[in-house]
């Protein structure tokens, strides 16, 4: 007989897809818009009504996608508790798909602002992560579920190898002379088209009609407010957006660095993208799960968090470019390990039925500190460029001795 908990990870493979194809898309907008505004090689900024510096509107474009994502997920994750994961989940598809093509006319037509536009509604608009954590808490038990998380950072690691240099290449007139920067857009508005088609043909619904619960809309729109009074989960959930902001402000922080400090272009900068990413998809192919079968998910975050946070300095210490590839690696390594047991920390913590609200928070916070770290390091690279490192790093070294000091169990 076959294992139900087997049969159910098979269902959730369309969601791997999903993911992989989402975060394709979205790895292009760091790689591309990074070289794009700080060179101002496509000529973007003159759309601008106002002068502004090149770090801060950098920082300002790159969060407005996770300012959406941080009122929508909430609404979504609680909206597919009471609809279904399959429905919420092919309404965002849909409006993703079609953000794509808005993307590449913006990019297309130089329009900097339409650009900014797109990226708040595809945000709002994008539920897959929360519905994909949601849905492998339905199928999965307490001694599988880390490791089924970090196959969604699998999934976006390896999207964040693949799109860099994908996007790289086909952003590149030298290559193919009608190639710009709006192609790659083109790419995964294609992808996204049939995502969508695969999703509704061949993903298998997770949550029964009778594991269901009622939502009222404005109790959708206000759940976010939860992470305040939630007792014992509103000191995780803090935790974790301490470890979030660090995280993604280095994913911000990086690319300005090389630009700044070694005046790389789009290709080089992708290129270094992909080499941090490759750490990611290795731990979470092995890593994670040796990790888990031995320590839990609260011990894990501590010591992954501090040694992010050493690492993610080591970056801006050597002078020589080469060095790159050698400091790149170890921040991709302990992120892979501290993203999954941040969110598998939380979801131990509460009981099936609140999965999709609670995971819905946690990824609003997870975005929110997108948001206000690309925002943190725009305005601090622009007064130093190796500033944001600094502070990333501090502020995970912190939270893994918070979760270490005040948290004594999980």
């Amino acid at each position: 007989m076959e294992d139900p908990k087997s049969i159910g990870f098979l269902r959730t493979i369309p969601l791997y897809i999903v993911i992989f194809i989402g975060f394709l898309g979205y790895s292009l907008t760091i790689t591309i818009l990074t070289p794009l505004i700080l060179n101002d090689s496509g000529g973007v900024l003159a759309s601008l009504p106002i002068d502004a510096d090149r770090l801060i509107v950098l920082g300002i474009v790159l969060a407005l996608y996770p300012l959406g994502q941080f009122f929508g997920s909430p609404v979504l994750g609680a909206l597919s508790d009471r609809f279904g994961r399959k429905p919420v989940l092919l309404v965002s598809l849909t409006i993703s798909t079609i953000g794509y093509a808005g993307f590449a006319y913006a990019l297309y037509t130089k329009n900097l602002p339409l650009f900014m536009l797109v990226s708040l509604i595809i945000g709002l608009s994008e539920a897959n992560i929360v519905i994909a954590q949601s849905a492998i808490a339905d199928i999965s038990t307490t001694k599988n579920r880390t490791r089924m998380f970090a196959y969604i950072n699998l999934s976006a690691s390896g999207a964040f190898v693949i799109g860099p240099l994908a996007g790289g290449m086909l952003a590149d007139p030298n290559i193919v002379p009608w190639f710009s920067y709006d192609t790659p857009y083109r790419a995964v508005f294609f992808l996204l088209f049939c995502t969508t088609i695969l999703t509704y043909s061949s993903f298998k619904e997770t949550r029964p009609k009778e594991a269901r619960r009622e939502v009222g809309y404005m109790e959708a729109f206000t759940n976010l407010a939860t992470v305040f009074t939630s007792g014992r989960l509103r000191v995780i959930y803090f935790i974790n957006f301490l470890i979030y902001f660090a995280i993604f402000g280095f994913f911000r922080s990086f690319p300005m660095y090389l630009v700044e400090e070694y005046g790389m272009g789009v290709s080089e900068v992708a290129l270094f993208i992909a080499w941090n990413a490759v750490p990611v998809v290795v731990a979470s192919l092995w890593l994670i799960g040796y990790l888990a079968k031995y320590y839990s998910s609260r011990a894990i975050t501590i010591y992954s968090s501090i040694l992010f946070g050493i690492s993610a300095l080591l970056v801006i210490i050597p002078e020589p470019q080469w060095a790159l590839w050698i400091t790149l690696f170890f921040p991709g390594l302990m992120l892979a390990v501290a993203l999954p047991a941040c969110t598998s920390m939380l979801s131990f913590m509460v009981v099936g039925e609140q999965q999709g609200s609670v995971l819905g928070n946690n990824l609003s916070l997870e975005v929110g500190a997108e948001v206000l770290s690309g925002l943190a390091a725009g305005f601090l690279a622009a007064y130093l460029i190796e500033l944001p490192m600094f502070v990333v790093a501090a502020i995970a070294i912190g939270a893994g001795l918070m979760l270490a000091t005040i948290v004594k169990r999980i």
